[in-house]
């Protein structure tokens, strides 16, 4: 669906309450401000109308507990159905696109990564929630047992939320960070986790920072703030590692070369770029870092097997 934007808006949480819930915003807690890193809602409180078919970048993390009904997404150009008795997890620097709403009962909440360190003394343990990233499992279907316990979970957390009382600030902080830790162990799925995560070597912890930086650099990318993405040796300088030990600690964690993985990243946005703005070939490719469309167009042939225009093409049929 190419539609009439030069460049993919990027929603922070403010802005986000603002357009999901749009004239019933009102009805919700009053401290929901600019600067705002937690953030909860009904889904049946969510307007449809106003939220379908744009897409967005999102500058937070999100959490999806269906009840009941379901919901229909585009997710980084995949399909997603959240159906009842299901919980998915979103991060920030994702596109999304809501397509259909099927009268959903249950829970959106949103919050920021700086509120999510908040959250955790030991920073490390981020690193062990693995459906937090990309590339990885991030729904779930509850049982009955389970889906009896997230809904308390969520129930409590959304009267904390409405009514701002006394010790509301950390009664929220602690319901979000129960449902982090059920979750790790519903995603552990029994192999030797006490909730806290599963064994990892310390390829797979610079493996999940080095994703984490790249993921904002494309986020970054994506709403102009850089001209171009990062090449390894700039990813090893921040993490403060030699380019070949970052080279060796990926390839380990995840059996592809780091340049590889960027190059992926790359053509997930042009397809992104692609499909939902209206920007010519030669814009999007100096958007994201090609000093010239024909490198472009070569690259995108490479792993496509078809050049931009044809691909955006096919989905316009």
């Amino acid at each position: 669906m190419t539609t009439n934007l030069k460049l993919i808006p990027n929603l922070d949480i403010f802005s986000f309450a603002k357009n999901v819930l749009d004239d019933n915003l009102q009805k919700g807690p009053q401290n929901i401000t600019e600067k705002s890193e937690f953030f909860m809602c009904s889904l049946s409180d969510i307007n449809a109308e106003e939220f379908l078919n744009s897409p967005y970048i999102y500058d937070f993390f999100t959490i999806y507990f269906v009840e009941k009904g379901s919901i229909a997404k585009i997710n980084q150009l995949q399909s997603l159905q959240i159906k009842e008795k299901q919980i998915f997890f979103s991060k920030p620097g994702e596109i999304k696109t809501w397509q259909k709403l099927d009268s959903p009962i249950g829970y959106l909440v949103a919050f920021t990564l700086d509120y999510l360190l908040l959250l955790i003394d030991d920073k490390n343990l981020i690193n062990t929630f693995d459906y937090l990233m990309p590339n990885s499992r991030r729904k779930f279907t509850l049982d009955k047992p389970r889906l009896k316990l997230y809904k308390t979970i969520f129930n409590e957390l959304y009267k904390e939320f409405n009514i701002s009382g006394k010790y509301s600030v950390e009664l929220i902080k602690f319901w979000l960070f129960v449902i982090l830790i059920k979750t790790n162990r519903i995603h552990a799925n029994g192999n030797g986790s006490n909730g806290l995560g599963q064994f990892k070597k310390s390829s797979d912890f610079i493996y999940n920072k080095f994703i984490l930086i790249m993921e904002q650099n494309f986020k970054d990318l994506a709403s102009q703030k850089v001209d171009r993405p990062y090449m390894v040796r700039e990813f090893a300088n921040l993490l403060n590692i030699n380019p070949t030990y970052l080279g060796e600690c990926v390839r380990k964690a995840s059996g592809k070369s780091a340049k590889s993985i960027i190059n992926q990243r790359i053509m997930l946005l042009a397809k992104c770029q692609l499909l939902h703005t209206y920007n010519n070939i030669s814009e999007i490719a100096y958007q994201i870092g090609f000093e010239s469309p024909g490198y472009f167009i070569r690259f995108f042939k490479k792993y496509e097997n078809v050049t931009p225009l044809e691909y955006r093409k096919q989905w316009q049929r």
